[in-house]
């Protein structure tokens, strides 16, 4: 009589499990267990190797939570209903949780919710990142992010999608975790109550976006934060004065603040600041003062116009209209710099001039052309000019944004290209229609054939077809509250 065979017994869990929020086969083929019709009248004889056929379920715990760790979350939590063998596999590793891989097999924000909330409520943790994207305020929110705070999270990614309508207020007690090393907070506030002395201890990045904030309170936040060394505050409000004050900060971009502009911002302690990055509106509405820039690599934008000073390199008295430069300061160490400068303007030129020439080891240089009024531009004031220092063994990339096909601009890039000796590429970006015979037009004014660098290029690219994402300051003009 052949041997009795025994089939796996694929059952409920006896505790609630989160599979039940996403839809999907109750069987895996990656775990050998067969389909219920498949051979059910098959008589076991025939198939002797049939209990043999579930080998991965055999193998240890750590190997299974290895082979899951590769999976999406969402297959990774379905392996649960497979059997009791399976019931807890999912719950070894570090949960990563990111909604974008919950939300394409649920319908509206209500499940999703649910879904994300079931998840990070049943798996014991730690959870090592969390990141919700456009999330609909609920009062399960506090729960969810006490939760998240009791079970080591690490990167915290909040977004409550209503554009800069500040819809729910953080619990203070967000302040107070203490394995946080990664948090981005958009469309939200926190609660006019006494500041947490003890905040993100152990915070490396930080980045709001339609946050509203006070002094007092961003002063604190940045105090306790002895680890930060990334800054982004995009679109925030409240702030007026702002100080700065971060051994180890090392980028920080300051864009556009909506209800009300940053009046003064001063950046007294950041030793190791390399990234300055700032708004387009932002230099023009707030006055600025760096203190040490010993390690700056990537500044912008820059603008004719800031109220900006430097070290001892850039300064605007506030009587003046006009930027004033020590020209015998220079900031060696910028490699990538970004100007906002209007060639219409010839009175702008030799202020230019004066700028680019603190800069010389500068490898990348982007402009984006402003519209602009004033005197005529002079066009031979680039002709007379002598080269740049960056223009021998340094610059290779130079981009121009919004090129109108100005003359006075046109005789700005042909100074480029008669000079740069390392050159390898010039990108400009025009807003209007590209048509053969203006391009051709543009190459021949530029005089090609007399360029320093045999290796440059030229490349003439519509707004709309060039990637973003390949330009430094890109999130700096395309992002703004009127586009939002």
């Amino acid at each position: 009589m052949p041997p009795s065979s025994r089939r796996r017994r694929v059952g409920a869990p006896s505790h609630p499990q989160p599979h039940h929020l996403f839809p999907g086969p109750e069987r895996s083929p990656i775990c050998g267990v067969p389909d219920q019709n498949q051979n059910q009248n098959q008589n076991p004889s025939q198939n002797p190797d049939r209990n043999q056929m579930d080998l991965i379920s055999h193998l240890p715990d750590c190997l299974l939570s290895s082979i899951l760790l590769l999976l999406p979350i969402r297959d990774s939590v379905r392996t649960s209903i497979l059997s009791s063998r399976w019931r807890d596999i999912w719950k070894l590793n570090p949960l990563h949780l990111d909604d974008s891989f919950i939300k394409s097999n649920l319908h509206n924000g209500d499940e999703t919710r649910q879904a994300v909330t079931c998840i990070a409520s049943v798996h014991p943790g730690p959870i090592h990142s969390f990141r919700i994207s456009q999330f609909d305020v609920h009062p399960e929110v506090d729960d969810l992010i006490e939760t998240l705070t009791r079970k080591g999270i690490r990167e915290l990614s909040l977004s409550f999608g209503y554009q800069g309508r500040l819809r729910y207020r953080l619990p203070f007690s967000l302040l107070e975790c203490q394995t946080l090393r990664k948090v981005s907070l958009s469309d939200c506030y926190f609660s006019p109550s006494p500041v947490v002395s003890s905040s993100f201890p152990n915070l490396k990045e930080l980045t709001l976006e339609f946050v509203f904030l006070w002094d007092d309170l961003l002063h604190c936040l940045l105090k306790s934060c002895t680890q930060l060394e990334v800054l982004q505050l995009i679109n925030c409000s409240g702030l007026q004065y702002v100080r700065l004050n971060c051994a180890k900060l090392q980028k920080l971009t300051i864009h556009e603040c909506c209800g009300g502009h940053v009046k003064e911002m001063v950046i007294e302690n950041a030793p190791e600041l390399r990234s300055l990055r700032l708004g387009e509106k932002t230099v023009d509405h707030t006055r600025f003062l760096v203190r040490h820039v010993q390690k700056l690599e990537v500044l912008g934008f820059f603008s004719m116009d800031a109220n900006m000073r430097i070290g001892n390199t850039f300064s605007k008295s506030y009587n003046q209209y006009e930027m004033s430069v020590n020209g015998s300061m220079v900031l060696p160490t910028v490699k990538k710099l970004g100007i906002l400068a209007g060639f219409a303007n010839g009175s702008k030129c030799p202020l230019l001039s004066a700028v680019l020439r603190c800069f010389p080891c500068l490898e990348t240089l982007d402009i984006k052309c402003i519209k602009s009024s004033g005197q005529v531009a002079d066009v031979g004031f680039w002709e007379q000019q002598i080269p740049f220092g960056f223009f021998e063994h340094h610059l290779k990339s130079v981009t121009m944004i919004n090129f109108f096909g100005l003359r006075a601009e046109v005789e700005f890039v042909k100074f480029f290209v008669q000079h740069g000796r390392v050159l390898e590429r010039i990108t400009i970006i025009c807003e209007h229609k590209l048509t053969a015979t203006w391009e051709k037009t543009k190459r021949r004014e530029l005089r090609l054939k007399n360029r320093a660098s045999m290796d440059l290029v030229i490349v003439f690219l519509r707004k709309s077809d060039f990637d973003s994402d390949s330009c430094e300051w890109s999130p700096l003009f395309d992002r703004s509250l009127s586009d939002a």
